[in-house]
């Protein structure tokens, strides 16, 4: 939900976004006005990414655990995303009972940390990523199905035995 806040006057009207979290969400933004107060316009950072898990690992740094997480996302036609996260309660313990594996689809809700699109190589020069890394700080996590298990291909066993026409 969008509302407008403020009447106008010397005081801009800022944007209040209502999340699903029940809180009011906002992002100053410093312009080149007059005004000393900044303007509040909605949070961008926000976001829902719908895709694949490509990587699982169990984690030990500073005596915590946790799962380091990443998935591929398509962003449209010509662009597939990285999105890497990680978790230390309920997508852990999935992960521990096999109820989550790699190829499961997985939808994220959360707010973008950071995008990365270059890496430095041995020379010290900069060479474009594959696909762009988007990190992400997850709040809420949808499990979706799991990758069908490959089935064997069956063999016709040849026989000696007349086959009526």
């Amino acid at each position: 939900m969008i509302r407008q806040s403020g009447s106008g006057g010397a005081n801009p009207p800022a944007l209040l976004a209502h999340s699903w979290d029940g809180l009011q969400h906002t992002t100053s933004v410093h312009t080149m006005t007059e005004s000393a107060t900044p303007t509040k316009y909605l949070d961008a950072q926000s976001m829902m990414v719908h895709g694949r898990i490509a990587n699982l690992e169990e984690v030990e740094y500073n005596g915590q655990t946790f799962l380091s997480a990443a998935m591929y996302t398509t962003i449209s036609e010509q662009t597939d995303a990285r999105v890497v996260f990680t978790n230390s309660n309920g997508m852990l313990t999935a992960f521990r009972n096999g109820n989550l594996v790699v190829g499961q689809e997985m939808t994220l809700i959360g707010r973008l940390k950071g995008v990365r699109a270059f890496y430095t190589d041995k020379e010290d020069q900069l060479q474009p990523l594959k696909n762009p890394e988007l990190q992400m700080s997850v709040q809420q996590y949808i499990f979706g199905s799991k990758p069908q298990p490959k089935k064997e291909p069956v063999q016709a066993q040849p026989t000696l035995e007349e086959i009526p026409f």
